[in-house]
């Protein structure tokens, strides 16, 4: 990753600037520190991020399953990053942590603001495009950033 790609994650993802944060390059994906609770399940953040959106998988691991308690979405907006979409699942709706169904997850949920956005500004655009574009966006949050 870039030394600016850096300072700026550093500003915009405040998950990604303290020192309880560890990158796993297999993974490509940077992992908060977790917290255990009183059930003994672990709780902690996997953080992917391209240099125009970044994806926040809040995870649990118990001591069956790795779980996915949400997803939250975050775009650059110019000057800090803005929540642009958020799911969450709890209680007895929680989700075995699949990376195939949260990376699906996150595009399903970039097209919904993507066409609501398109909808705001009076215009259309076919749902096959923005599920195209949308997948474009969350593969860049898998790529390396590597120069």
């Amino acid at each position: 990753m870039s030394k600016e790609l850096s300072l700026i994650a550093a500003k915009a993802f405040p998950a990604l600037s303290g020192s309880s944060l560890t990158y796993n390059p297999e993974k490509n994906v940077y992992l908060t520190l977790g917290y255990t609770s009183a059930a003994g399940n672990t709780y902690f953040k996997a953080v992917r991020f391209s240099n125009r959106l970044a994806v926040y998988y809040h995870i649990g691991q118990g001591y069956l399953h790795t779980f996915l308690n949400g997803i939250t979405l975050f775009a650059w907006n110019g000057q800090k990053a803005e929540i642009i979409a958020q799911k969450f699942w709890g209680g007895s709706n929680w989700r075995c942590f699949n990376e195939y169904t949260a990376k699906e997850e996150s595009v399903r949920m970039l097209k919904d603001y993507l066409a609501g956005q398109a909808k705001a500004l009076g215009t259309t655009v076919a749902e096959s495009q923005l599920l195209e574009f949308s997948r474009g966006m969350i593969e860049e949050t898998h790529q390396k950033l590597l120069r």
